[in-house]
């Protein structure tokens, strides 16, 4: 493990509590700059997995029998371990949440988030006696970012840049939204800065174990980067056609072209490039 590891460790952990730094008691993240951020960070997933992840798979993991079929089946199932995830989560991977106490997703002020449309009813009661969800979604969130973690070092000990970057940009409206429920589950400044930092911690910690305590193998790690890729297209196909979204216009089909574009000029593993 060498210093650069650890400094990339760091960007990942400081680009989640930059966010808990800045937003408490300051204004909330305008609407519209939210939805076309989740646009942009769904559609720079969907291109970060097919230009760089998965060429990375082919060049590096294919060299036994039978692995294609194997790592088809792994980002098979990083899909539906997705699917699982959400059950905890309630989808704020995708930049948004649909509790109607929280207001949909950007921190809209409880006493007006009534009034909105959401996709999920409940009976509204997740704030009772100062009770909100925010443990089963740091849960959620947390086993989330640990298995993305996995395979950002490879197997010579280089960080998977495509990965990080990708994860980078990801994190962004999760925390978003993760501060967001935190303030209006009634969290102290401090309190939500410590859910905050766990949070940030899992994304490395997951890499970190996984460096130590994984056997160095090109197969396993082309298994573990298929994982992800399911998970992340799972997450970037829900961002692009959640039925949440309003008609696609000229503008959000922009942002999906510049992050498309942004995702082809990330720098990968040296093999695909």
């Amino acid at each position: 493990m060498n210093t650069e590891i650890f400094l990339y460790y760091l960007l990942i952990f400081g680009g989640i509590m930059i966010w808990a730094v800045l937003l408490p008691g300051r204004k909330k993240v305008p609407d519209g700059v939210l939805e076309y951020l989740n646009i942009f960070c769904g559609a720079f997933l969907l291109g970060i997995c097919f230009v760089n992840l998965v060429p990375h798979i082919f060049a590096t993991g294919f060299t036994t029998p039978h692995l294609h079929l194997k790592v088809g089946a792994a980002v098979l199932v990083g899909f539906g371990l997705q699917l699982l995830l959400e059950q905890l989560t309630g989808g704020v991977e995708h930049g948004h949440n649909h509790c109607e106490c929280c207001g949909e997703g950007n921190g809209e002020n409880i006493s007006h988030s009534a009034d909105k449309h959401h996709h999920h009813h409940h009976q509204g009661h997740c704030h009772e006696h100062g009770a909100h969800p925010v443990n089963g979604l740091l849960l959620g969130l947390s086993l989330h970012a640990f298995v993305e973690g996995m395979p950002l070092v490879g197997v010579e000990g280089t960080v998977h840049t495509g990965l990080l970057y990708g994860l980078l940009i990801h994190n962004i409206p999760i925390a978003l939204v993760l501060l967001t429920m935190c303030m209006a589950g009634g969290y102290s400044a401090w309190k939500s800065m410590g859910v905050m930092a766990l949070f940030a911690l899992m994304t490395p910690l997951g890499s970190l174990c996984s460096v130590l305590f994984l056997p160095p193998s090109e197969t396993l790690e082309a298994l573990l980067m298929g994982l992800v890729v399911g998970i992340l297209l799972h997450v970037s196909v829900s961002i692009l056609f959640d039925h949440g979204q309003s008609r696609l216009h000229w503008g959000k089909l922009a942002i999906i072209i510049l992050a498309f574009t942004a995702a082809y000029f990330v720098p990968g593993c040296a093999e695909i490039y």
